[in-house]
């Protein structure tokens, strides 16, 4: 068993493997519903993530700006995985939250269209109906390097063995058929995700070097609720 005590200073005694979704619910349906990332000992971590240790455990809502940062974050994955569905063979570079919503980069030799912007967030829209959730995973560095490989996923590959080291495992997120290599945290899954707009593309070096490929990266933004994201717009 482990203790988890809670910002009003109360403790459950839980087991081991207890997440912080499952603290969620035993405190009432509606804060589970509400919940969107997590918080254990000061870092902020999936609802979904095993609880190993005693821990001090704080429940992100749409009240907290930290849980709008990782919202954006799992916007982005949202953004990638709508275009893989639709263009399988474009590459993944990276896809950050930023202060005021989002971006992916990509690498295709055909340029995307407004068109295929409209493409794309219908089939973001989609995937949020479906409610898939963000899988977390920890792989040998060496199968995730080889998994990247297959797919031809060079810019991947180059954040593994640059921020890795050959004895470590790596975390990977999967979202339907896209695979990320990411630390995360994530909301648990698209379904929460409830109102986004991609506005925009723009070309970026791979690595901010013009010898490089030139890659697309699409902006995005995203907030809890319609109204804010029409106020934003």
């Amino acid at each position: 068993m482990i203790k988890v005590k809670l910002p009003d200073g109360s403790e459950k005694k839980v087991p081991t493997g207890t997440t912080a979704l499952d603290v969620a619910k035993s405190i009432s349906p509606r804060l589970a519903d509400a919940a969107i990332v997590a918080k254990s000992n000061g870092d902020l971590i999936d609802l979904t993530r095993p609880l190993e240790k005693d821990t001090e455990l704080r429940l992100l809502t749409d009240r907290d700006p930290e849980a709008l940062q990782v919202y954006r974050h799992s916007s982005a994955h949202l953004l990638a995985a709508a275009v893989l569905e639709l263009f399988p063979e474009t590459k993944l570079g990276h896809g950050p939250p930023t202060e005021s919503g989002f971006f992916y980069d990509f690498y295709r030799p055909t340029p995307f269209t407004p068109e295929d912007l409209e493409k794309i967030e219908k089939k973001m829209q989609e995937l949020v109906q479906q409610n898939i959730p963000y899988a977390r995973e920890f792989l040998p560095r060496d199968q995730g390097l080889e998994e990247f490989k297959k797919e031809g996923d060079f810019m991947k590959c180059h954040f593994i063995e640059q921020f890795t080291k050959p004895d470590e495992k790596i975390s990977i997120y999967r979202t339907g058929k896209f695979t990320d290599f990411c630390r995360g945290p994530h909301i648990p899954s698209t379904g929460k995700i409830k109102a986004f707009k991609l506005l925009n593309i723009a070309g970026a070096y791979w690595l901010g070097d013009e010898k490089n490929p030139q890659l697309q990266r699409i902006y995005g933004t995203s907030f809890f609720s319609k109204k804010e994201l029409e106020d934003y717009l």
